[in-house]
C-alpha cells in the first residue's frame, strides 16, 4: 500500500493528469469547466459558444439539443446535465454538459483532435 505504483496511489495521479488535460482541452475549444477535485466526470458551461438551437424541439432542454448537435456535427459525446435535476431547476443548468475524462488516453486523442479543430 505504501508504494508509489499501488492502485490507490497511482490512481489518483492517473485522474488528475487526465482531469487537467481535459480541463485545458475544453477552454481552448470555448467551453468553461468546471474542475472538480475528485470524480470522474467535468461539467462544462457552453453558454459562450452560442450555438443557436432555436430550430430544434423546443420540449427539450438546451443541454439535450447541444449535445445531439455536437454528436452529430462534431462526432463528439457527453451527457446532458439536466437528466440529473428536478424540473426546478433545469432552466439554470441547462446550459452545461458532463464529460467523463476516466478514458484510455487514445479516447482522449481522439476528443483532443475533435476540441482543437472546434471552430474550424
Amino acid at each position: 500500500m505504501d508504494e508509489p505504483e499501488c492502485y490507490f496511489n497511482s490512481l489518483p495521479r492517473e485522474l488528475e493528469a487526465k482531469r487537467d488535460r481535459m480541463a485545458c482541452l475544453l477552454q481552448e475549444a470555448g467551453l468553461k469547466p468546471v474542475v472538480p477535485e475528485g470524480g470522474y466526470f467535468m461539467i462544462a458551461d457552453v453558454s459562450a459558444l452560442g450555438v443557436d438551437l432555436s430550430e430544434e424541439k423546443d420540449d427539450e432542454p438546451y443541454d439535450y439539443k447541444f449535445i445531439k448537435w455536437m454528436i452529430k456535427t462534431k462526432k463528439l459525446a457527453a451527457i446532458p446535465v439536466t437528466a440529473f435535476c428536478g424540473p426546478e431547476s433545469k432552466k439554470q443548468l441547462e446550459k452545461y454538459i458532463r464529460f467523463c475524462f476516466i478514458k484510455r488516453d487514445e479516447t482522449l486523442d481522439a476528443g483532443e483532435k475533435i476540441l482543437k479543430n472546434w471552430n474550424k
